[in-house]
């Protein structure tokens, strides 16, 4: 069992930790076909091959929406409404909270210990995200890729949170999704946790001594 004092603050990923984020639930609709099922074949060749992973993590390292839609529409001229779709109804890509995780922000924020956001995100996105999820606004310090620069897992993006909220990695948990990106973290010091659900992270920081 851990000290009941080994941490003094939590950092908190977002997407797949806080809110659902899947680009499918959009494009589901983007690519139907006439009888209302979904062109799935189309629906993932738009997401390997157009607005592709490789293409929105450059949003989460600072390009701007407006240079992104310029990329995709050079290579791809006869997408445009499904490129346009991608941050026109970006919102549809995220279906909801994850209940628990936003239970366990809320109980620590509650109990008075510090709790800070370390996510990869467009700068442009975030905002209207935010808006929507008044719990996104607990945070005491929220670190945002593509306001900095840099994504996770450079350990630059971990560095400016660190400075910016006063943080002793060793006395801190971090949770992510991301596999790299919790190596990253214990690479830094951090008590790290790779996320598969609410249920074990809150036991993970109970065993931290995290009010829980």
């Amino acid at each position: 069992m851990a000290d009941a004092r080994a941490i003094d603050a939590v950092v908190f990923d977002v997407g797949h930790v806080l809110i659902e984020w899947d680009p499918r639930h959009l494009y589901r609709r983007v690519f139907t076909n006439p009888d209302m099922t979904t062109d799935e074949a189309r629906m993932a060749w738009f997401l390997a091959e157009v607005c592709s992973p490789a293409w929105n993590v450059e949003q989460d390292r600072g390009r701007s929406i407006a240079d992104a839609e310029a990329e995709a529409l050079s290579r791809h001229p006869d997408m445009g409404p499904a490129i346009r779709s991608y941050y026109g109804r970006f919102q549809m890509m995220i279906p909801g909270a994850i209940e628990g995780t936003v239970q366990v922000l809320k109980s620590l924020k509650g109990a008075g210990m510090p709790v800070h956001g370390l996510t990869n995100f467009g700068a442009e996105t975030f905002p209207q995200t935010r808006r929507r999820f008044d719990f996104l606004n607990l945070f005491d310090t929220v670190v945002v890729s593509g306001e900095e620069g840099v994504i996770k897992p450079d350990p630059k993006i971990y560095e400016i949170l660190i400075d910016r909220a006063g943080l002793n990695p060793s006395r801190t948990a971090f949770v992510d999704d991301s596999a790299r990106n919790v190596e990253a973290a214990q690479g830094l010091g951090f008590h790290a946790y790779l996320f598969k659900g609410a249920d074990g992270f809150r036991n993970w920081l109970k065993g931290l001594g995290a009010p829980v």
